[in-house]
């Protein structure tokens, strides 16, 4: 599939920002916090992904009314890609930013929506997911489920 010009210029602008940015205090962070690893340099990969969101390269696909970039999927995948190209660190917001966006925004109230988009955002909120079920606990390839007549 080719690339329209505005996609490919989203590619440009991301890459040379990564290249322009993955520096300095930043640049031992490359690889950093991969699977198995998640632990490591954590409060620099924070610090990292705040870079990112005082920069507008979080929420990528919110909507620019709930302080995303309004990101098509073509250009969020570019992203993703020149991220994963240039060894940026894993990130650590992750979670709040991406999984979560849909419920916050389509079925939050008009106050939960005024309190927690902001704070993932700008990674100033971490979230994690916690799942535990009867005779199954946080096992989730051990629930099941029945149905009665």
């Amino acid at each position: 599939m080719r690339s329209s010009p505005q996609d490919e210029q989203f590619r440009r602008t991301i890459r040379e920002w990564l290249a322009a940015n993955l520096t300095g205090r930043f640049a031992a962070l490359r690889d950093a916090g991969g699977p198995g690893r998640e632990h490591e340099a954590h409060a620099e990969r924070v610090a990292w992904n705040r870079h990112l969101a005082d920069a507008g390269w979080t929420c990528l696909g919110w909507p620019p009314e709930h302080g995303g970039r309004g990101a098509t999927l073509a250009q969020q995948v570019i992203f993703y890609e020149e991220y994963a190209r240039s060894r940026a660190p894993a990130r650590v917001g992750y979670l709040a930013e991406e999984p979560r966006r849909r419920t916050l925004i389509a079925f939050s109230t008009p106050a939960q929506q005024r309190t927690f988009p902001e704070p993932s955002r700008t990674v100033e909120a971490l979230w994690c997911e916690g799942y535990s079920a009867p005779r199954a606990g946080s096992d989730l390839a051990a629930v099941s489920t029945t149905a009665g007549l």
